[in-house]
């Protein structure tokens, strides 16, 4: 996944990074574009509501401790599943993500989506034709 960065205008690319919460808290796995280029950092969108509430239930305790972000947003989890596994999504999974990106209402995410479908769509034409 990836979105043009609103500061220089080069493609910003999605990582999972930690973050501290009040200088007590680690919050592992938070969805961010990062630029490359200019180093500029965003939170997902599609993640904003999920880590307010998040941040909200975090705000009452001064323990430190590291939680994962996975815990809290399904996104999230799915972005995880996929790092760790080391596997591309399964149609299913790809299908999951959309469903959910629908609900967020974001388009552009939506047609990045059914791109990679339909590329999966052709890879599995073109196996399914192969001779040996």
């Amino acid at each position: 996944m990836e979105k043009q960065c609103a500061r220089c205008g080069h493609v910003m690319h999605l990582y999972l990074r930690k973050l501290v919460y009040m200088n007590h808290t680690q919050i592992e796995h938070v969805p961010i574009y990062r630029c490359c280029y200019c180093e500029h950092h965003e939170l997902v969108e599609q993640v904003k509501e999920d880590l307010k509430q998040c941040l909200q239930r975090l705000h009452t305790s001064k323990e430190e401790r590291a939680i994962s972000f996975a815990e809290h947003s399904a996104f999230t989890r799915m972005m995880l599943k996929n790092r760790t596994s080391g596997k591309p999504f399964t149609v299913d999974e790809w299908l999951d993500l959309y469903l959910l990106v629908k609900s967020l209402g974001d388009t552009r995410w939506l047609r990045q989506i059914v791109k990679a479908l339909q590329r999966r769509q052709t890879e599995k034409c073109e196996e399914s034709f192969t001779i040996d």
